[in-house]
């Protein structure tokens, strides 16, 4: 996760502790949202990912539900966690590219194509 959180810290320039909190609103949207086989592909290609999801959960208790729809709710919940629009975007492509690189593009491609609208948010 360090590599991730460092990565996503450098391109969006924001502090550790927003790039850990966004990976973590991400890793409990997608555990919600995208489908389990995809998102547990993802995971065992993310080391410390698991780790992320458990304490993230920990932290804030299972979401009830994320305000709006498919890609809208992922935006609303990377804004609460203290992020700008822009900062979303960045975030949202570089993990995306880093999924990429790590799981490979059918897995994240499952798991971008579930969500509706999150390709022409990316």
């Amino acid at each position: 996760m360090d590599e991730l959180v460092t990565r996503l810290s450098t391109a969006a320039h924001i502090d550790a502790a927003r790039a850990t909190a966004a990976v973590k609103a991400i890793l409990v949207f997608l555990d919600k949202e995208a489908p389990t086989d995809a998102v547990g592909d993802l995971m065992d290609a993310l080391p410390g990912s698991r780790q992320a999801l458990f304490d993230a959960k920990a932290e804030n208790g299972e979401p009830e539900g994320f305000a709006g729809f498919g890609a809208m709710a992922a935006y609303h919940a990377l804004t609460a966690v203290g992020l700008s629009g822009s900062e979303v975007q960045i975030v949202t492509k570089e993990l995306l590219a880093h999924a990429r690189e790590k799981a490979g593009e059918e897995t994240v491609g499952r798991i971008v194509g579930s969500i509706p609208g999150l390709e022409a948010f990316i």
